[in-house]
C-alpha cells in the first residue's frame, strides 16, 4: 500500500466510518465512535492537489456533520476559536 493510500487502511477496518466524499481532490471521511458514553466525532480531510491533510473534532453530530460537508470553514472556524482561547 502506497504511503498516500493512509485512509484506505483506516476506513477499511473502521467500525465507525461514517461518511466518504471526493471531489476535485478533496477527499472527506466522517468518523463517529458511538461505543462510548458520549459521542466522539472525526472529520478527516486531504487535499490530494496540494498534499495537505488534517483532522477536525467536531464536538455535537450537527457540527460533524457541518464539517464534513463545508470542512474549510469548520477549520477556518476551528483555528480562530484557537486563537483567541490559547
Amino acid at each position: 500500500m502506497a504511503t498516500s493510500d493512509w485512509r484506505y487502511e483506516q476506513m477499511s477496518t473502521a467500525d465507525n466510518h461514517f461518511g466518504h466524499r471526493e471531489s476535485a481532490g478533496i477527499v472527506v471521511d466522517l468518523f463517529w465512535d458511538r461505543g462510548r458514553l458520549d459521542d466522539v466525532f472525526r472529520v478527516e480531510v486531504e487535499d490530494k492537489r496540494h498534499g495537505a491533510r488534517f483532522v477536525l473534532h467536531p464536538t455535537t453530530g450537527s457540527e460533524a456533520i457541518q464539517a464534513f460537508h463545508h470542512p474549510f470553514s469548520a477549520a477556518r472556524t476551528a483555528l480562530s476559536r484557537t486563537a483567541w482561547t490559547a
